[in-house]
């Protein structure tokens, strides 16, 4: 009888020691994971969100090939006219995509998140032109019909142009999203003193380290 009353309280106290000790951590791992809660929670309402826009110009030159019989028009020059068609491109993340496997909490006040893919449009309702040079002196001027209808005849090439102007400018436009992504998300978590680190998904990363070869064909 004199050994089994400290053996069994031993045995309390060790089995009340696990147990706090059991509460403490799951109280710590609920603590731990608040914040991507409610990051997902406040993200997740997020719906194609515009991270970015940049300004698209494409310089094309326009010739209806009028010159008269023999091209004897030519003379007297050319009509030659020089437009910039001005555009607007934007990049979009639809933030519902977001899932817990995509953010991992480093320690107690940093959050690493990598974003779903990121969408880079060109967006038609902005596009406008600018004439830069006119047609020669001596010949006439190509009037907004002229325009409308070699840009219509032209327009799989124009398309092109633009094209390769977006794709020009795309790795910037990425790398823009992600430093918007990192200001939005981490403006929901600044109040409980966490910081969100956000990277691109390794598709969008790999392609805003690209350094583009090429610059858009030159238009004739």
């Amino acid at each position: 009888m004199s050994f089994s009353r400290p053996y069994t309280w031993l045995t309390f106290s060790v089995c009340l020691l696990l147990l706090t000790l059991v509460s403490c951590r799951g109280k710590s791992a609920e603590e731990r994971t608040a914040p991507v809660q409610v990051l997902l929670t406040e993200a997740q309402g997020l719906s194609r969100l515009e991270l970015a826009t940049s300004e698209l110009r494409t310089t094309l030159t326009l010739d209806p090939k009028k010159d008269g019989l023999f091209g004897w028009k030519r003379l007297l020059g050319t009509r030659e006219t020089t437009i910039e068609i001005v555009s607007q491109a934007s990049a979009y993340c639809d933030l519902s995509r977001l899932t817990a496997s995509m953010v991992h909490q480093r320690n107690d006040s940093v959050l690493d998140l990598v974003l779903p893919p990121i969408e880079v449009l060109r967006e038609m309702e902005s596009i406008h032109r600018v004439v830069q040079r006119e047609a020669d002196p001596m010949r006439s001027r190509l009037t907004e019909n002229e325009i409308e209808e070699i840009l219509r005849k032209q327009e799989a090439k124009v398309t092109r142009f633009l094209d390769e102007s977006l794709q020009r400018i795309r790795p910037q436009l990425l790398l823009d999203a992600r430093r918007s992504a990192e200001a939005k998300l981490g403006s929901m978590l600044r109040e409980l003193g966490v910081t969100v680190h956000v990277s691109l998904s390794p598709s969008d990363e790999a392609e805003s380290l690209r350094n583009p070869s090429y610059t858009p064909t030159p238009s004739s």
